[in-house]
């Protein structure tokens, strides 16, 4: 890929389980996100086997949303206040 499409991809790994609903507000409210500020998403079972170093992490904080890999927020997704943070992040990184 090149051009601007390419260099602002955009990837957010959402840090979950099954019982949290929580984490069933904040998938809605980042749906309302990606309609200003597109991105991929991932999610991550933190109570799956495999998973143990992100539910010693986060075990009791989900959601947490990383951006590209780096902590974005946790618990409640304001979408406001995650769209601006999502722009920033865009204008401030070369995001591949």
């Amino acid at each position: 890929m090149t051009g601007k499409a390419a260099a602002k991809r955009l990837v957010l790994t959402m840090f979950t389980h099954s019982r949290c609903q929580l984490c069933v507000n904040a998938k809605e409210a980042l749906e309302q996100v990606r309609k200003q500020v597109p991105f991929e998403m991932t999610e991550v079972d933190i109570k799956q086997r495999g998973n143990e170093k992100w539910f010693e992490e986060y075990k009791y904080d989900v959601p947490v949303i990383h951006a590209n890999g780096e902590f974005l927020l946790w618990h409640r997704v304001n979408v406001s206040d995650t769209i601006s943070k999502l722009q920033k992040l865009i204008s401030n990184k070369d995001l591949k």
